[in-house]
């Protein structure tokens, strides 16, 4: 029964493609063949069952998992007017990001200087764990999580200039601001 389904979609893109003929375009023409003959021979191949097994496997792991992203915290604490952070480079790492995007995110965030010191990261003036926690939190919403699928599992590239972010789990791709 799947299979008359499959030969039935055969005989539509072989009618699209004799609609697609009229306009003389051949090598659209000799793709769209290529890829009707591997269909057709998909067809014959495989069962539905099969086929099934196949684009599941194809799915990436981190599509698969349901368990919750929880957003790591912030440590530190204040050292005159300064406020220190002893766990950034952790967080950065959970988060899959490069220390230094984290950094500038934060800086500009909170229109601020800083400076490393051993494994500590001190801001300029006293910012709360509570302030900067919402800010951590919404680096992860602006450049870690999905736009569509809300899940962790990004990248960030950048292509001529443009910044995007890429999901691992869903493979969607949104542009976002780059950090200067």
């Amino acid at each position: 029964m799947h299979s008359c389904k499959l030969l039935e979609w055969l005989m539509i893109i072989k009618l699209i493609v004799l609609d697609i003929k009229k306009f003389n375009n051949t090598s659209l023409i000799q793709n769209l063949l290529k890829c009707l003959k591997k269909l057709k021979n998909m067809a014959w191949n495989y069962t539905y069952d099969q086929l099934l097994k196949k684009a599941y496997s194809s799915i990436p792991k981190t599509s698969k998992e349901t368990s919750r992203f929880e957003v790591p915290t912030i440590s530190g604490g204040f050292e005159g007017n300064r406020t220190h952070v002893s766990n950034l480079k952790q967080i950065a790492s959970k988060l899959g990001r490069d220390i230094n995007h984290l950094m500038k995110f934060l800086l500009k965030d909170l229109a601020t200087t800083g400076e490393w010191k051993g494994n500590n990261f001190y801001f300029v003036g006293k910012f709360n764990s509570r302030m900067l926690n919402e800010k951590v939190a919404k680096y992860v919403k602006e450049f870690v999580t999905c736009n569509q699928c809300e899940k962790p599992d990004t990248e960030i590239h950048k292509e001529k200039g443009i910044t995007f972010k890429q999901c691992q789990a869903c493979g969607a791709r949104s542009s976002t601001r780059s950090l200067k």
